[in-house]
């Protein structure tokens, strides 16, 4: 005992100079880069009429609890059109050329004032001239510059924008900060002007840019689910009965920071027996028993784009036989959806691939007596788009796929107690989630380094981790 606990010691301590061997700059090097946000930019100006605009505004700042601040986290289509990760910032895009502030050009963008005092407190402000050399927007100026004069609107005739659905008005905070003041004056101009704003086709465009991943896109989410996968893995090596899920979580998400990854892209699920049964449970609290399933719905965010990946593993390291037959139809279902994963499918033909196999393997096992009763056991869709966002935007519905588009396959089967179906099936929860890439000619699996099979998994348990030695 006193030599593996020296032996974790020693890797503590070594791990930092590994790192450090890994990373040959000061800071990661990896981000968009300039060339990217402005091709972005110029997409999306391509599709506003003539005198149409863009306004898009950063996150807001939100209090957590008395003078504690939630960490920030940038608003995904201000991030995606600037790559500027500060609050209080107003971009303005225009179709043809326009003047402001004596300043003529296409591109505005309204950012932070340098402020020694908040530096020192929370870390370095660019500036104008900080954000104009980093990101090359045309035009940069500092938000106090921002009054009810800056902008007139009167000659425009759509606007393409979300920012009534983002809850950056003053009323949300106790006192008026710069990015709510600009809102403010934008939307008392839009309203006495009555100027129409184009939802739609707003929502439309910006799906279609964001939902076909540019090539510096698919590396980002590829690295984020490399991280999961490690992570995934991580935990099938230490789980162990007397495991909490909370110390599941932890190893999880030790290794997304380990490996570069500022957040985990969404709130971790970890669910044991009856917990795996509760699609988004994230209390992650039930001490892990012999004879368990644990649920891992766990992914790392990287650079501002999120893999999600999800595995089901047997706590003691071997599937009971009824666990094993209900994995086994959750992983053929998810070939199936993997399959169906082409361009030109419709976005819900991945579903319908699945779901068949899931309905069909229920009622053939007497657990679903007709697809009703089986939609209860797999209550929700199998795909979703993937990148900024965890549920990001991309084709829907009938839509076709394309190449570019990345989306999970995730199908799952959840036996709660008390269903109306045989006691040995009760708390069995599984849902094996991958993220795939849409490609020319097929699909590419961008989180294949976990294993997904049952031999696979058993074996990967066997193997040693720091976590449990």
């Amino acid at each position: 005992m006193q030599k593996t606990r020296l032996k974790v010691i020693l890797w503590l301590l070594l791990l930092p100079l590994g790192l450090i061997a890994q990373q040959t700059t000061l800071y990661p090097n990896d981000y968009l880069t300039p060339e990217f946000h402005a091709g972005r930019r110029a997409a999306i100006k391509e599709r506003l009429s003539p005198n149409g605009v863009g306004i898009f505004f950063a996150s807001q700042v939100r209090v957590r609890n008395n003078d504690v601040d939630y960490q920030y986290a940038q608003n995904k289509n201000f991030y995606y059109f600037t790559g500027l990760e500060e609050s209080d910032a107003l971009l303005l895009l225009f179709k043809k050329p326009v003047t402001i502030l004596d300043k003529t050009g296409t591109e505005f963008i309204f950012v932070k004032k340098r402020d020694p005092f908040k530096e020192q407190w929370t870390g370095k402000i660019l500036g104008a001239e900080g954000v104009k050399n980093r990101y090359k927007i045309e035009n940069v100026f500092t938000n106090d510059q921002f009054t009810t004069n800056t902008i007139n609107l009167s000659s425009i005739d759509s606007i393409f924008t979300a920012y009534k659905n983002e809850a950056i008005f003053s009323k949300y905070k106790a006192v008026e900060d710069p990015l709510s003041r600009m809102a403010t004056i934008i939307d008392n101009q839009i309203t006495a002007l009555n100027k129409p704003i184009a939802n739609r086709s707003f929502s439309k465009a910006i799906s279609d840019l964001r939902g076909i991943k540019q090539p510096e896109e698919i590396a980002l989410i590829l690295k984020a689910a490399q991280i999961s996968c490690e992570g995934h893995n991580d935990v099938m090596k230490a789980i162990r009965p007397g495991m909490t899920e909370y110390q599941a979580q932890a190893i999880m998400e030790y290794n997304f920071k380990k490996n570069g990854s500022e957040y985990p892209g969404y709130p971790s699920i970890n669910g044991a027996a009856d917990n795996a049964c509760v699609l988004h449970y994230t209390t992650n609290l039930k001490l892990i028993k012999n004879g368990d399933l644990l649920l891992s719905d766990c992914a790392a965010e990287y650079h501002g784009y999120t893999a999600d990946v999800t595995r089901t593993i047997p706590a003691n390291g071997k599937f009971s036989p009824e666990q094993k037959i209900i994995y086994e139809l959750v992983l053929k279902a998810q070939d199936a959806g993997i399959e169906a994963s082409k361009a030109g499918v419709p976005f819900n033909g991945v579903d319908a691939a699945s779901r068949r196999v899931v309905y069909e393997g229920l009622i053939k096992l007497g657990i679903a007596a007709n697809e009703s009763e089986a939609r209860i056991y797999f209550p929700h869709s199998t795909s979703h788009n993937l990148g900024l966002d965890v549920h990001d935007v991309g084709p829907r519905a009938q839509e076709l796929l394309k190449a570019g588009v990345i989306i999970t396959v995730e199908p799952g089967i959840y036996i709660s107690p008390g269903s109306k179906c045989d006691k040995k099936w009760w708390n069995i929860g599984v849902r094996i989630e991958d993220d795939i890439l849409i490609t020319e000619t097929g699909n590419k699996n961008l989180s294949a380094d976990s294993p997904r099979s049952v031999a696979e998994i058993e074996k990967m348990t066997k193997q040693k981790s720091i976590f449990n030695n």
